[in-house]
């Protein structure tokens, strides 16, 4: 059974996409495999991350800010699902990509605040871990008990 494998795409990936792609490999349980990319990616991570991963368990072990040119190169893993973490224009999928890899905007940003504050980066992280919960256990649909009279 193949892995369900996601990348999320932020501006600069040191802070959205390096919290997503740790905490969904943290949470998935080897299930899921997820990546992280910028469109202009800094040349460190956000002061913050490792903190806030590690504080629920995660591993910030081999996080660093990658550009999105990386996954774009032939012979690369083609993600099942390109996640957007801001609002971004999205990026020219290769040709291989377009039948198999669904693309989806979260829009999680830095907008609420400085993102090298902590409680800025903390409120973004509360936010991404709330949607890939979502993603992992999505709401359950409650449906009518169905009786059956037995004769």
């Amino acid at each position: 059974m193949s892995k369900t494998s996601v990348l999320f795409i932020c501006p600069d990936n040191s802070l959205l996409g390096p919290l997503a792609e740790a905490y969904l490999n943290f949470r998935a349980g080897g299930l899921m495999r997820a990546f992280s990319a910028g469109i202009e990616p800094a040349l460190r991570l956000n002061a913050h991350v490792k903190q806030l991963l590690t504080s629920v368990g995660a591993n910030p072990e081999g996080l660093q800010p990658k550009p999105v040119d990386v996954f774009l190169m032939p012979h690369t893993i083609v993600p099942d699902r390109v996640i957007y973490l801001a609002d971004l224009a999205p990026i020219k999928l290769p040709t291989p990509w377009k039948t198999t890899t669904s693309s989806h905007w979260w829009s999680i940003d830095t907008k609420s605040g400085e993102p090298h504050a902590f409680a800025a980066s903390d409120d973004c992280f509360r936010r991404i871990r709330k949607a890939i919960d979502r993603l992992l256990e999505p709401p359950r649909v409650e449906t009518p008990s169905i009786l059956f009279n037995v004769a």
